[in-house]
């Protein structure tokens, strides 16, 4: 998963406003891995990824289709996305009111903006899923900042 991330994050960070389809398309699937809880348990395992290749190959279906409701698309994913992420970190599942008011706000902004926008919000994607790839772990941040250690008496 990883590399997957890596992968995305930077497709996203470089070629994100040229590929808006892909941007939807990413956003739409990791919004489907958030719904995957709520597929029953009887169901084969496949069916968590054929609805999130679902969503995603419908969602890059209709960017490509109408290029200007994309960009209402693309920012009513990412600000769910980005909202939900900040509301509850990692975890799988999709709070109603964030992701209604996330999508609302991201639509706007990257509606009425467009080109600009897209640009702007992928590579904050993008440099957001990088940047998690490169943790420092606890004992390495105490090294890097030796001064907050000797205040505390």
């Amino acid at each position: 998963m990883p590399v997957l991330r890596a992968v995305m994050g930077g497709i996203f960070l470089f070629l994100g406003q040229e590929l808006n389809f892909f941007f939807a398309a990413a956003m739409a699937a990791l919004i489907g891995l958030r719904l995957t809880p709520l597929i029953p348990q009887e169901w084969p395992h496949w069916s968590e990824y054929a609805l999130m290749l679902g969503l995603a190959t419908a969602t890059a279906a209709i960017v490509i289709a109408r290029e200007r409701a994309g960009y209402f698309i693309s920012g009513f994913l990412v600000g769910s996305y980005i909202l939900v992420e900040y509301y509850e970190p990692g975890i799988l599942t999709l709070p109603l009111l964030p992701f209604l008011v996330g999508g609302m706000i991201g639509a706007l902004v990257v509606g009425i903006f467009t080109e600009w926008a897209s640009m702007v919000v992928s590579c904050l994607v993008g440099a957001y899923f990088l940047t998690n790839l490169f943790v420092l772990s606890p004992m390495t941040k105490a090294r890097l900042a030796p001064d907050c250690l000797l205040s505390v008496r």
